[in-house]
């Protein structure tokens, strides 16, 4: 990128091709995608206008906001730069010191976030809130159900107590579903997505609800260091996310299912959860996972250690080609083939 000081305008000069051959394969999540086209457009154009001063003035933070708010049929939302960050905010607001929140063991705002300490006398435990997580990262972003969702929240609910979703892929869920992500979004009285995951925006999260609870999250985000100024610029990249990505998420999903097959016929490897959305978790029995992995990235393939499983995660720059290249260094690495594509 190159600034031009006598317009104060911002070119970006590194073709996609020159990008390429400099780049390996990296399935190890759906974060690591580069901004589309339309996104980069976008930044650019938001980097050349005014940016508001104070918390929320920037109007294309604000409309980022709106889109999100009626996307998922909130009164309102916030933008902040993180998923774990919009967690840690609704945590903070649905629990006062003391109290605690119910979720599963292997949810990602336990293993990955340090959010969960499990209390002495579980059964005396008052519990002030019940977070639910869709898709199920640890699980190898398995979708929970409708169904499953509604028996939850109408558990929690029938007690007062309040439902948060971590939706960091809700649309992921959503599309596996074929339903609206406001269908999902309304079984929680709060809920966080993240932009850069599976729509492919270069960083940023949304929390959802009601106008009061965020207007709260205001102040805790601002008390967590999250008051970000000016964020405009990947606002304007999150806008194009939500416009022009969901929908697209079904092609992710659809090379999941491909190179879950494709892995399934390679002698060596074995499978404990089918793929559901974008996540394919592949446990090898024949090697260790840190040196398959080792192996795969001198193929110019980056995947994830992931416990005893390697992890894969298909996302927009993923195509029938990467993954057509990815299964023949599978087989390269498992039964000396040759990896040619």
């Amino acid at each position: 990128m190159v600034q031009n000081r006598s317009s104060m305008r911002y070119t970006f000069v590194m073709s996609r091709q020159e990008q390429d051959r400099q780049m390996a394969i990296d399935l190890r999540s759906d974060f690591v995608a580069r901004p589309t086209a339309k996104m980069v457009e976008a930044m650019a154009e938001a980097a050349n206008r005014p940016t508001g001063f104070g918390l929320r003035e920037d109007q294309t933070v604000a409309r980022l906001e709106r889109l999100a708010a009626e996307t998922l049929g909130k009164a309102d939302a916030l933008y902040v730069p993180t998923c774990t960050m919009a967690n840690q905010i609704a945590i903070h607001l649905h629990c006062r010191p003391g109290e605690n929140f119910l979720t599963e063991a292997d949810a990602h705002v336990v293993t990955s976030e340090a959010a969960a300490l499990v209390p002495d006398d579980a059964q005396r435990a008052r519990i002030a809130m019940v977070l639910q997580e869709n898709t199920h990262v640890c699980s190898g972003g398995r979708v929970l159900t409708y169904e499953q969702m509604a028996a939850i929240t109408e558990l929690a609910r029938a007690r007062a107590v309040p439902v948060h979703l971590d939706g960091s892929r809700i649309f992921n869920a959503a599309i596996a579903l074929a339903r609206p992500a406001s269908d999902l979004a309304a079984l929680a009285d709060s809920i966080s997505f993240s932009l850069n995951k599976g729509l492919g925006a270069p960083l940023g999260a949304i929390l959802a609800g009601p106008k009061a609870l965020i207007a709260e999250a205001v102040r805790v985000q601002q008390m967590f260091g999250g008051g970000w100024r000016p964020a405009g610029i990947p606002a304007a990249a999150g806008i194009v996310a939500l416009e022009t990505m969901i929908d697209r998420l079904e092609e992710d999903h659809r090379h999941a299912r491909q190179l879950a097959d494709g892995l399934a016929a390679i002698t060596g490897l074995a499978f404990d959860a089918p793929a559901e959305s974008n996540i394919v978790l592949v446990r090898p029995t024949v090697m260790e996972v840190e040196p398959l992995a080792a192996a795969l990235a001198e193929q110019d393939i980056l995947a994830l250690p992931f416990g005893r499983c390697l992890r894969l995660v298909t996302h927009h720059e993923v195509t029938a080609t990467v993954v057509a290249k990815t299964l023949a260094a599978f087989r390269a690495v498992l039964a000396g083939g040759d990896n040619s594509a």
